[in-house]
């Protein structure tokens, strides 16, 4: 049966064709041979299943994307221990969703034209031994009816932008995000708003906008296609499981900022995802503003889980790729609290422990010159013991300077050592609060940080607090400072003004009380003298 100018027409999830004027019957369209199926086809998108000499002209070669969509096939059939469920949404002649049920899914395909699905089908009659079928209709009517948890796998393949131009973007956000809460993991390829064709305008200039209902969206290539030479991408998302280069896991929580205090410090450009004690980090690349940051931060995370000092305790790094537009990297998650949330809700924690700690953690680093460049409380976490640990391995490096101000790693760790005892922080905006005052500290604190004082900068190590530290000497008490101490205080005082505002935290209480509290019992509160110390000088160089 010859047939041609055929014009596709569907009644509710029928298949008609209408050949030469007359409709075809599905008894007639299973009476067609697929040679003449075929060639009735207003394009020849993909490969014809299982048939190389009818798929010379297709359009776009689908192994590229097979590829990648197989092994997530694999990866998650190992995790879910059964063949998957796969919807494959604008399925066109079926290329995808016959090699998915030829290596044991069970697979729905969906297609708007009926020609497609008669294709489909005759494709489908010659390997009964799949668990596969086809329906003829609309996308949008497809996943309106997607039951939670029906499908494993959907597949969304070039397919969008058709919707994007028929009913605006903001539709096709809805509806993707009504499909990533329903479903466990989907693929898509999007097209460009560069593009040739006339719906290429309609389309988002960065086609994750589409996809913002999914918590984790990773690029894993970029494919041609027959239009233009312009690559389209392809993305793996889920809101439930992360997913690289062969690896899956499951999360539970996402966050966009590391910490409370980061204020949209990424832009958006990082995503932490947490879950079956590992962290997963994953940095977007494609903002020329925090591209340089990310991939700093990254690098410097991977370079040091790599190869950090034997006497540092650090997470295992499982896996770390870095693309064209994206880095990330899945590690260990060492257990135990936030510094910053345990002052934040008024939990205790041994100030002294982890000062000792933490200032041995930095000694070591600098030891193999290393340096961490933002030793703030939401870098710390504290241990079922007590203990502190330094995290945020993305800080280190061999620059010995501060992310911010005061710059100088010494001086920020005076301000850290303030922080702590103190048991109050504030938002560092627009910069920290200069807690500089040594004689504010207790002991052994006040004497170390001024003997370090007295040395020439160049001199100053972390080594040599640590010493000062955990093996104070009697026999060098601390220096009077009183007249340099008064002025450090007021400018304190001063900048408290400021910080004392809505949306700052705080454990105990204002600068002033907390101040007296800090004095250690028995000492004598400085008194207004002046001490023309050397330390003076070197101190105050340090904030022009």
């Amino acid at each position: 049966m010859a047939a041609r100018c055929v014009k596709m027409m569907r009644i509710e999830s029928d298949v008609n064709i209408s050949v030469d004027g007359s409709i075809l019957s599905n008894e007639s369209i299973r009476a067609c041979s697929l040679d003449e199926l075929v060639a009735e086809l207003p394009e020849i998108y993909q490969p014809i299943y299982g048939h190389p000499k009818l798929s010379t002209h297709a359009s776009r070669q689908c192994k590229d994307r097979l590829f990648h969509i197989a092994q997530i096939y694999r990866v998650f059939e190992a995790r879910l221990k059964r063949p998957l469920r796969v919807l494959d949404l604008g399925c066109a002649q079926g290329f995808f969703s016959l090699s998915l049920a030829k290596i044991g899914a069970t697979v729905l395909g969906v297609d708007f034209q009926p020609v497609n699905i008669a294709v489909c089908n005759a494709l489908a009659a010659e390997h009964p031994e799949l668990n596969i079928r086809f329906q003829a209709g609309l996308i949008e009517e497809a996943i309106a009816r997607i039951e939670k948890d029906e499908y494993d796998l959907v597949l969304g393949l070039s397919v969008f932008h058709h919707i994007v131009h028929k009913s605006g973007i903001a539709t096709v956000q809805k509806m993707l995000a009504a499909l990533a809460a329903k479903t466990a993991v989907s693929v898509f390829e999007m097209a460009l708003a560069n593009e040739p064709p006339s719906w290429a305008a309609s389309q988002p200039q960065n086609p994750r906008q589409l996809l913002s209902g999914f918590a984790f969206v990773h690029e894993l290539a970029y494919n041609a296609t027959h239009l233009s030479d312009i690559p389209r991408p392809l993305y793996v998302a889920s809101n439930r499981y992360w997913y690289f280069s062969g690896q899956a896991g499951v999360f539970d929580t996402v966050k966009t900022e590391s910490h409370v205090f980061a204020d949209n410090a990424s832009l958006g450009t990082r995503r932490y995802f947490f879950g079956e004690g590992r962290i997963v980090k994953l940095f977007h690349l494609d903002r020329p503003d925090r591209r340089s940051a990310n991939l700093r931060e990254h690098c410097n995370e991977v370079s040091f889980l790599k190869n950090y000092p034997a006497r540092l305790k650090a997470p295992r790094l499982v896996l770390q790729g870095q693309s064209a537009s994206e880095a990330w990297l899945v590690r260990e998650q060492l257990p135990g609290e936030m510094l910053i949330d345990r002052i934040r809700f008024g939990k205790t924690y041994d100030a002294a422990l982890v000062v000792r700690d933490i200032v041995e953690q930095l000694a070591t680093l600098e030891s193999v010159e290393l340096y961490h460049d933002d030793l703030r409380i939401w870098n710390i976490l504290i241990g079922s013991d007590g203990h502190a640990a330094l995290i945020d391995y993305g800080a280190i490096d061999k620059n010995k300077k501060d992310c911010a101000w005061p710059h100088n790693v010494f001086l920020s760790f005076i301000i850290f050592i303030h922080e702590i005892t103190g048991g109050r922080i504030a938002k560092p905006d627009p910069l920290r609060a200069p807690l500089l005052n040594p004689d504010v500290l207790p002991e052994p604190y006040r004497s170390a940080v001024w003997e370090m004082l007295e040395q020439p900068p160049s001199e100053w190590s972390f080594a040599f607090l640590r010493d000062r530290i955990l093996r104070p000497s009697s026999d060098n008490p601390a220096k009077p400072h009183a007249g340099f101490a008064m002025i450090l205080d007021a400018m304190e005082t001063a900048c408290w003004i400021y910080h004392d505002r809505p949306g700052n935290l705080q454990h105990q209480a204002r600068w002033p009380e907390l101040r007296a509290t800090r004095v250690p019992p028995g000492e004598p509160s400085p008194q207004p003298s002046l001490d023309a110390s050397p330390a003076i000088t070197r101190l105050s160089s340090f904030w022009h």
